[in-house]
Order: C-alpha cells, then structure tokens, then sequence
C-alpha cells in the first residue's frame, strides 16, 4: 500500500484503469513514444496520416507505438460494425499481427510490426466487447491511454508523453520532437483545417476554426488560466498528470475539454513548437457536439452562423481581474468586496448583466466558501482558479450571452473584439469582413502565436 501511495501511476493502474491495460504489460518490444487513436467508421488509409510522424522518429532511431482502438456501440447499425471490422482485419494484416489477449473474457487484441512502428489493435467494435451507449471516444481514448501508461510504467516505453490524436489528421515530421517544462501536465499542438474541396463543408469549417481561435484569444484577453484550444487531436499529457487526473473522462464527447480542465489545475498546459497538425475538413455526427457536429449545423445554413459578442470578454475580464480583491477580506464580505472591484469603470447596464451571469453560477457562494478555506490569498486564489475553471468560464459566457449580449455575425465579432485588432490591415476593417475564411484562421493563429 504504501508504494502505491508513492507512485500515482501504480496506484492508478491499480485502481482506476480499465481492464485492457493488462495489454500494455505485454507489448516485448520497445518504444521511444506512444500516440493514442481512437477509430470509428473508419479506413485503414488513415494510417497514411501518421507516417511523417513515425519516419521522421524511426529515422531519428526512434520507435513508435501508436494504439488504436477501433470502437461502436450496440446502437450502432451492423454496417458500421462490418466496417469497423474491415478496419481490423486491414490493419492485422498490414503489420502481420498476433493476438495478445488471453482467454475468452478478453477484449480481442493484436500486436503488429509496422515499418518503423508497432501497431496495438484493441477491438471494442466486436460483439459483446463493444463500448456502454454513454461512453464512446472518451471512453475509447483511455483504454489506449491506460494501455500506454502500462507500457510505460513496465518498461515496454520509455515514452515521456501520451499523445492523443484522431484519424482525420496529418502529423507533422517534427510531432514527437517536443518537450516541455517539468511543471507542464500537457501540451496543445498547433493545428490547421484543411479544404475538403466541398465548398459548403470547408466553408462551416473555416468559420467553426475561427470561433475556436476567437474563443481561445477571448480567454486570454480577459486573463483566464485556461485560455488554450481542446482538440481531441492535438493533445499529449504528460504520464504522472494523466494518472493524478485519472485518465480521460469517458464521455460521448468533450472528453477532451474536461480532460484538459483537469490537468490545467495540476500543471501547466502549454503550447508545442513546431509544425501544425493538419486536420481534414468533414462533418460528422458521430458525437453530440465538437468539431464534427458543428460543421454539420454550420453547413446547413452558413450565413446564419453567429458567435459571442467581444463585449463577453470584456466583462469576463473585470471578473477575473477583480479576484485578487479577495486577498484579507471576511468570508461574508468577499463576494461583495470582489463584485464592487470589478464593477469598477462599468456602465449600469454592464453592472446588471454581470452580476446576473455571477448569481447564475452561483459565484456570490462560491467567493465565501474560497475566503472560508484560509487566510492564505495563495489558497483563496488557487482554489477560485479551480472553482472558476474552463467550464465554469463557459457557464458564465453563456450566462452573458442569455442575459442580453446576443451572439452576433462571426465577421463582425471579430471586427469589433479589441483582442483581434491585429488582423486589422492598412487601418481597414472591410479586410475582415471581406476577406477568404481560412485566411483569417491563418491571421488569428498568427495572432495567437503572437508574431
């Protein structure tokens, strides 16, 4: 009991992993690094995307493993599962792959050697090992990364970082020349939407890229600590912070959001050098919500599409700006104290939507309960940065957005946002509202990597 209390990674292999990393135990071959892929309705063409990836690292003399789990539900039809199954049977025979699950209790699993890479397939798409209806790529993306950090943690890996990544996408040569520092708990690759060549499609998707870079520079205008993209796709955690956080949620999607909004508040989440991820443009209705199903929507009437008002961001930016104001105040008077200070330099009217968006999360409790832990403005802050965290600072966006700040034109938002002004060329704002969508994605990244 008392190794597994020193070693989080045991003790979450012990306790909190699923059944199948028993198979990371297994693997005999040794691997430099590890990317997670979670694969449904798809083909074995995806493969192609991974290879600059995986040449480049062979090249280096360094071996990669990459995990796919190939997974449906039982509501999903018996042609999707036949595909699925196709999908297996591809990629077996690809990397001449062996079995490595024992017993009939199992979850099917092979073990392929690829050129310059192995190949662990784990079956969840075969009748009776398919996946709970609630659970779909979460769940999917933590049985290969529970996979991986056995592998990692019986010496089958010496890899560092648990990359997570998604069949629509093209590594780059340089993706696993990364590091980070040793507060980081994750890193966020670069990444960029590439035309389908449908007009429609790549059009809703140029506009959902800019919502997402709009949201993220929005975050960080205002100073909130989890200003950083959740993309599924480009995503690597580091192995103890996996295991604190205990592994990815298993949900039909957002997996990555509430994964990153966990290991945000035990390290560091940064950005890594290097290249873009390129991801195809497509939709999809596979889950809820995300890249794919937004596309969709967006698709079915383009012009429509609307995104938050800049104002938001100004307002969540007197917020967060005011709780430092917690620092010595009474538990009974730090909502009051916080609330006064960040109403500073507003209009009534601002004054009224924000103190409705902050009793709709119920913030006037949550600033006593902070004060309440200690006198400590270390502790009051660190706990308001967990309590206030990405999903809360989304509550609070939508309180905005339903309190009056209606979403508006997505040109025009980005127009108006003060946090966009470098897109901005020859002092003309008709560039924006005129110019190319994927060209303004180009512009927004550029402001985000500030250059």
């Amino acid at each position: 009991m008392s190794t597994l209390r020193r070693d989080p990674v045991a003790k979450y292999l012990e306790r909190y992993a699923e059944p199948e990393a028993v198979l990371g135990s297994r693997l005999d071959r040794l691997t430099r690094h590890i990317v997670v892929i979670p694969a449904h309705d798809e083909s074995a063409t995806f493969l192609k995307g991974i290879l600059p990836s995986v040449s480049s690292a062979a090249a280096a003399g360094e071996r990669v493993l990459c995990i796919v789990v190939v997974n449906s539900t039982d509501r999903h039809d018996d042609k999707l599962h036949t595909r699925n199954q196709v999908l297996v049977d591809a990629m077996k025979k690809c990397t001449v792959a062996d079995a490595i699950c024992d017993g009939r209790g199992d979850t099917p699993c092979w073990y392929g050697n690829g050129v310059g890479f192995d190949l662990v397939i784990i079956d969840r798409n075969s009748s009776g090992h398919r996946l709970p209806r609630h659970e779909g790529v979460g769940l999917a993306r933590k049985i290969g990364g529970d996979v991986a950090l056995a592998a990692i943690h019986a010496g089958a890996s010496q890899a560092r970082l648990i990359h997570m990544t998604d069949c629509d996408v093209c590594l780059p040569a340089d993706y696993f020349k990364v590091s980070g520092r040793p507060s980081m708990s994750a890193l966020i690759y670069r990444f960029m939407h590439e035309p389908s060549g449908e007009p429609v499609i790549d059009e809703a998707h140029a506009r959902y890229e800019a919502y997402l870079r709009y949201y993220m520079l929005g975050l960080r205008h205002a100073g909130s600590p989890y200003a950083f993209h959740a993309i599924g796709s480009c995503i690597a955690t580091g192995v103890t912070a996996y295991a604190g956080v205990r592994g990815v949620p298993k949900r039909q999607a957002g997996e990555d959001f509430y994964l990153l909004n966990k290991l945000a508040k035990v390290g560091r989440i940064e950005t890594a050098a290097g290249l873009p991820i390129r991801i195809r443009a497509r939709h999809s209705l596979r889950v809820p919500f995300g890249t794919g199903r937004s596309t969709h929507d967006i698709a079915k009437d383009v012009d429509a599409y609307g995104i938050y008002d800049p104002a938001i961001f100004d307002l969540l930016k007197a917020w967060i700006g005011a709780l430092s104001s917690i620092e010595g105040v009474d538990p009974h008077r730090a909502y009051d104290c916080v609330c006064s200070q960040a109403e500073v330099g507003l209009d009534t009217s601002e004054q009224g939507h924000l103190t409705r968006a902050l009793a709709a999360i119920g913030a006037p409790k949550a600033l006593h309960e902070a004060a309440a832990q200690s006198r400590s403005f270390a502790v009051r802050r660190k706990w308001l940065d967990d309590w206030f965290d990405a999903f809360r600072t989304l509550k609070f966006v939508h309180a905005l957005r339903d309190s009056g700040y209606a979403d508006i034109g997505w040109r025009q938002a980005i127009t108006r946002a003060s946090f966009c002004n470098g897109l901005v060329r020859d002092g003309n704002d008709e560039n924006i509202m005129t110019a190319d969508s994927f060209e303004l994605c180009r512009r927004l990244e550029t402001l985000e990597m500030g250059t």
